[in-house]
């Protein structure tokens, strides 16, 4: 019976994709079935491999629809587990067809936003939304960072047209789906209570983490809930040392999520939303720096070692206006030198990424890596010998796609064999950490829950999933 109602969920938010797409233009919507085709092809091509997070949540979402209570869950959280939960009753390539969805939702949104943003060509900041490794493997996955992406995108279209409601709508959406959720929702709804000046949006942006806390004081009968059936059972904790500042892990994210030419690209965004004629930019580094925050200043993992780069597709959007940001002011600043220099290093990316994705297969091929490299270049010459036919930003799109499209299905969103030991440090000392975490997550829940179970059958969790 629950599963109509979660079923209804998922069609609305699905539904929103082709309702936002209506006021694109038409190569904007073709760039948007093309991903929706790649991102679909991969997910029903991607192996079915019972390893890493996306497992976890795949067997916590089949798990809701026996036991309701699991949609309260605060490791998976609503905003996820509503969405997902129906389409993981009819196995994990349909839920995982749902976060094709999802992603090309969070690029419509991201077009949405470049428009009223004053971007010439809107599609640029969706193609290197797409672009970005993690948002890409994640479009084929189960993961919670993809749909708070889609959610921050809906936010900041809102924000950029001066919409208040759709914009406390989507950090709504945030609030309940990941950690970090809950400082978007109070940093939102404070923005939106001083631009506009209405308590109502405001309201809107924090109502569904009021929501999701009542239902559980009532369907648990503890108002403090939240506490006891805690997901990360400290795990998860500040760590305040200015070395961190130096140290953190968003540098380290951010060289491992995306190609070395966005960074470029990310950075010159920045320095353009910072300086005076960046002004309209300048709140697209709010969700960066709370990510910057969180990512600086927050243990993972007893040992601190569950960090992982995926934490940034939570912000992709942002960082994709960013970099589109930086493109159009490099190529405008730099017409003649910046074109080819921006193509070499997306080639040179290029090449790393097919030479790191095929690594086993190429080792038998004589001169496989200087090959590739110089193969990559090559084309990156003939497409700026080619620029009158195809704009330096198709160019750099296409070269960033490629590696990413010609990639093992699975490979970027972890879900393949040789990915499983790739999180975490040693096996044994993950797995006594797992069981320590296991135990204390069935105790809370067993005291929050009397006789209920939400975490049978279900294997141990990582945090900050």
């Amino acid at each position: 019976m629950i599963a109509l109602p979660l079923a209804l969920v998922t069609l609305a938010v699905a539904g929103l994709a082709p309702r936002l797409a209506s006021g694109l233009l038409p190569r904007e919507r073709a760039l948007a079935a093309a991903a929706a085709a790649l991102f679909a092809a991969t997910a029903l091509l991607s192996p079915e491999v019972p390893v890493n997070d996306q497992w976890t949540h795949f067997v916590h979402l089949r798990a809701a629809l026996a036991d309701p209570i699991r949609l309260l869950d605060p490791w998976d959280r609503p905003g996820f587990t509503l969405v997902y939960a129906a389409p993981a009753a009819l196995g994990i390539a349909v839920a995982r067809l749902t976060s094709a969805a999802v992603a090309v939702l969070g690029m419509i949104a991201t077009m949405r936003a470049a428009r009223a943003l004053g971007f010439a060509r809107p599609w640029v900041p969706a193609l290197l939304l797409a672009a970005q490794y993690d948002f890409f493997g994640q479009a084929s996955s189960t993961m919670t960072e993809l749909p708070f992406a889609a959610a921050l995108a809906i936010a900041v279209w809102g924000w950029a047209e001066r919409r208040p409601w759709i914009a406390a709508a989507g950090i709504g959406w945030c609030a309940v789906t990941r950690p970090e959720g809950v400082l978007f929702a109070a940093l939102g709804a404070a923005a939106l209570l001083a631009r506009h000046r209405r308590a109502g949006p405001a309201a809107l942006a924090v109502a569904p983490l009021g929501a999701w806390a009542l239902v559980g004081a009532i369907a648990l009968r503890d108002p403090l809930w939240w506490v006891h059936w805690n997901a990360y059972g400290g795990m998860v904790a500040p760590r305040l040392e200015l070395r961190q500042l130096a140290d953190s892990w968003f540098y380290e994210a951010l060289r491992r999520s995306q190609p070395a030419v966005l960074i470029l690209l990310e950075a010159a965004g920045a320095a353009v939303a910072v300086a005076a004629r960046g002004r309209r930019l300048r709140f697209l580094l709010a969700p960066v720096a709370v990510s910057f925050a969180v990512l600086t200043f927050t243990r993972i993992g007893l040992g601190d070692d569950w960090r992982e780069s995926r934490y940034l597709v939570a912000i992709a959007p942002a960082l994709a206006l960013l970099a589109a940001a930086g493109l159009e002011a490099l190529l405008s600043a730099f017409p003649r030198a910046a074109p080819p220099a921006l193509l070499a290093i997306a080639a040179a990316g290029a090449a790393r990424e097919i030479l790191l994705s095929w690594h086993d297969a190429l080792l038998r091929v004589p001169y496989a890596w200087p090959g590739t490299y110089v193969a990559a270049l090559a084309i990156a010459g003939a497409l700026w010998a080619g620029r009158r036919r195809l704009s330096p930003r198709a160019a750099l799109g296409l070269l960033l796609i490629i590696p990413l499209a010609c990639s093992p299905p699975g490979l970027y969103g972890k879900q393949r064999p040789e990915s499983a030991p790739t999180q975490g440090t040693r096996t044994d000392a993950r797995a006594d950490e797992e069981d320590a975490r296991g135990g204390r997550r069935e105790e809370a829940a067993r005291v929050a829950a009397g006789a209920r179970k939400p975490d049978a059958a279900a294997p141990a969790k990582r945090p900050a999933g």
